[in-house]
């Protein structure tokens, strides 16, 4: 997922840069943060083992799946001049962090809480939940309040939690890497 978010990047980049026309591209956003939402849900749901909690996480992909097709088709509509997605956008934040505190609280009652610093699924965990509890509000101005927040305040906030977001990754993928080359062995 990591390596095609950056190609996504990469490319709408390298479009931006390359096209003299103003590149739109909301549409490409909006497919892909539905994408990941649906990506971080089957991820969740293959490590949580406790039952009752997979089934939450199922729940969650459900309801989130048929939100984004209401909402592509009906409300805000996925047009190649779409606007941002925020109710889906929204609606996948707050799920992903029910789903994340289900995580937690599994790990919590696991032997795994004894090595967490070493467990990959924690960093990223940590990183997600950062990132999206510090957006929503931001998000939900766009549309409650466009005229509060301009363009560059969100751009900055954006960029920040992702900064946030990629260290809790990277930092986690540097502290876990002995214990993934120690299974290999």
């Amino acid at each position: 997922m990591l390596w095609f978010i950056v190609l996504v990047e990469f490319a709408i980049g390298t479009l931006k840069q390359y096209t003299e026309a103003r590149l739109q591209n909301n549409y490409i956003y909006n497919v892909l943060t539905s994408l990941q939402y649906a990506y971080y849900f089957f991820l969740y749901y293959s490590i949580i083992t406790i039952p009752r909690y997979r089934q939450w996480v199922l729940t969650f992909l459900v309801m989130f799946v048929v939100a984004v097709v209401v909402n592509f088709l009906w409300i805000q509509k996925l047009s190649v001049t779409a606007a941002f997605a925020s109710y889906t956008f929204t609606l996948g934040a707050i799920l992903l962090m029910m789903t994340i505190a289900l995580f937690l609280v599994e790990i919590l009652n696991t032997e795994k809480i004894l090595y967490f610093k070493n467990y990959l699924m924690f960093w990223i965990s940590i990183g997600l939940f950062v990132f999206y509890t510090g957006i929503i509000p931001f998000v939900l101005s766009i549309n409650l309040l466009p005229d509060f927040l301009s363009n560059d305040a969100l751009a900055i906030m954006f960029f920040t939690l992702n900064l946030v977001m990629y260290s809790c990754f990277t930092l986690g993928f540097i502290i876990s890497r002995p214990q993934v080359e120690g299974l290999k062995q």
